[in-house]
């Protein structure tokens, strides 16, 4: 749902999204596992908002480069700009915080109450009321003023620019939008497995997503 946004309805053929999916899961974890490289050991309703505000400003900051490249040299900049994140996990230099190719582990599950979300149908309750959440949200947007203004984009976008619509902006929040999605998959995906590998985050994630959305 987070990648239709960008590609369904605004037309930016986004092949870096795994990346957004990346930020989500890694900071979560940073955040709450009992781990050395954990900068915090917050709850997972309080990690989650972060890691989707983290992820938004990732895709913010993917969507700036990108402003005025269309089509496939899109698809192939945003290839670039995902294969980047990956290379940075797995580099020696961001090593010391993100543990490279060892990953992060002992990621504790979400808590409600008392009751620790350990099993996989709990699991799955919690994907399901996340799933529901950003379907009302993708759908409320697609009939808004923004959702109109991504279709003009999608259609033309020297048209949609001189009916008075802000590429720029426009362009930005599908990105900033779409990625919140993917940051808040992201962060159930790292509470599900109890740990997280760069190997889980490569290119063929979104050529996955991708194809369930043409499907």
């Amino acid at each position: 749902m987070g990648l239709n946004l960008e590609v369904g309805l605004a037309g930016l053929l986004d092949l870096g999204f795994v990346a957004f999916y990346a930020v989500g899961a890694y900071v979560t974890a940073l955040l709450t596992a009992d781990n050395p490289y954990a900068l915090a050991h917050l709850s997972y309703w309080v990690a989650m908002p972060i890691a989707v505000l983290c992820a938004i400003v990732v895709g913010v900051l993917f969507g700036i480069p990108v402003l005025k490249v269309r089509g496939d040299y899109l698809a192939v900049a945003t290839l670039g700009l995902g294969e980047i994140v990956r290379v940075i996990v797995l580099s020696d230099a961001a090593a010391p915080l993100l543990a490279g190719a060892f990953g992060i582990q002992q990621i504790p599950r979400p808590v409600v109450g008392n009751q620790a979300l350990n099993t996989p149908v709990a699991l799955f309750y919690l994907a399901l009321a996340a799933s529901l959440v950003a379907a009302y949200v993708a759908y409320r947007l697609e009939d808004s003023r923004l959702g109109r203004a991504w279709m003009a984009i999608s259609d033309d976008e020297d048209v949609a620019q001189a009916l008075g619509i802000n590429l720029i902006n426009v362009k930005l929040l599908a990105y900033g939008l779409g990625a919140a999605f993917a940051g808040l998959a992201g962060s159930i995906f790292s509470v599900m497995l109890g740990s997280i590998y760069p190997h889980s985050f490569q290119l063929i994630i979104s050529i996955n997503i991708l194809a369930l959305i043409i499907v």
